[in-house]
């Protein structure tokens, strides 16, 4: 198993939301260590990465949300290591702010280097505060993605598409369309990590999709994706050969990384990996165990293979360090 990336996770900054199908399991409370500890350790590891000459450097990345007191210092630290994350920030969960105070904090943040957000819209008014629990999240988010252009920033969107959210998609699509100076709208399929498993009754099918008016399916890639009973139907799946390594710093592993040198940090944290998918069949053999012919929902592989790892861990009763959960030290293979 090659190990292609690394990134170290601090999630010191309490999101404002808690979004239903999130990937963090947000509970708008923070969970890292501090700021300045965190960035201690991701120094360590860059300079071991150019030592190393990794085509990819390791990243240092705060959530669970761009709402903490560092932002701007972290955006420059980013800058300096070449990092995305001195171009691009995602918005949802910041605080809600008025009109004058969002163009302010707009403005810091082109000027620290921000040339592109992301704001999520979740469905109507309604349902995307109810999805975000938050109440004007909204309308805070249209006003983000509304005032962007006017700081030289591009707002491009994105919108998860669930059997939810399917007759609300024309008429949002069109107002966020209508937004002037409007970036790129993404569409996608919500993960099925975190709490996206609680959105498996809702995952479209191809007849879905099929459904929507063409301007709403273009934005819309399913190249990944395929029905359950496809995949099934197609041959073995794909099995993983590489993992991007999440290191996420917590109360309870900071003071041991702090001891360790990069080499052992990663070698822990690989072993966690390894350890996880020796208690777990291969997703041949899962897709034996737990494979659905007639499912017409549309999945990418690993979607499955998440479905059917947490099916076999519940029937089994096994007790492992969770490395799907990004809020632990996690993998994500390949």
């Amino acid at each position: 198993m090659q190990t292609i990336s690394i990134g170290i996770m601090n999630l010191c900054a309490p999101c404002g939301c808690a979004c239903r199908y999130c990937l963090l399991r947000s509970c708008k409370q923070a969970e890292g260590v501090d700021y300045e500890r965190g960035k201690r350790l991701a120094e360590r590891f860059f300079a071991w990465g150019r030592d190393k000459g990794l085509p990819e450097p390791p990243f240092y990345n705060v959530g669970f949300c761009a709402e903490y007191p560092q932002l701007l210092e972290n955006i420059a630290f980013n800058r300096a290591n070449g990092w995305i994350g001195a171009r691009f920030l995602q918005c949802n969960g910041i605080a809600i702010r008025p009109e004058e105070e969002t163009d302010r904090w707009l403005s810091r943040i082109k000027a620290a280097g921000i040339e592109r957000i992301d704001t999520t819209f979740f469905g109507d008014r309604a349902c995307h505060d109810a999805f975000a629990a938050r109440d004007g999240d909204y309308d805070f988010m249209l006003l983000l993605a509304s005032r962007a252009a006017a700081h030289g920033i591009v707002c491009a969107p994105t919108v998860p598409v669930t059997r939810e959210n399917l007759a609300m998609l024309p008429e949002l699509i069109d107002t966020l369309e209508a937004i002037p100076g409007i970036g790129p709208i993404g569409c996608f399929l919500p993960d099925h990590r975190g709490r996206g498993h609680l959105l498996e009754p809702y995952r479209v099918t191809p007849e879905d999709v099929a459904g929507l008016p063409e301007h709403v399916r273009a934005l819309l890639d399913l190249r990944r994706y395929k029905t359950e009973a496809e995949w099934l139907a197609d041959g073995p799946l794909p099995e993983y050969t590489k993992r991007a390594l999440l290191i996420t710093l917590r109360a309870d592993n900071i003071d041991l990384f702090e001891r360790m040198t990069c080499d052992e940090i990663v070698a822990y944290v690989e072993g966690l990996d390894d350890d996880y998918y020796r208690a777990i069949p291969p997703v041949n053999e899962l897709a034996q165990m737990y494979g659905e012919p007639a499912n017409r929902r549309l999945y990418r592989v690993r979607d499955l293979f998440w479905k059917w790892q947490r099916r076999y861990i519940k029937e089994h009763g096994l007790r492992l360090y969770d490395v799907t959960d990004e809020r632990n030290c996690a993998a994500v293979r390949s």
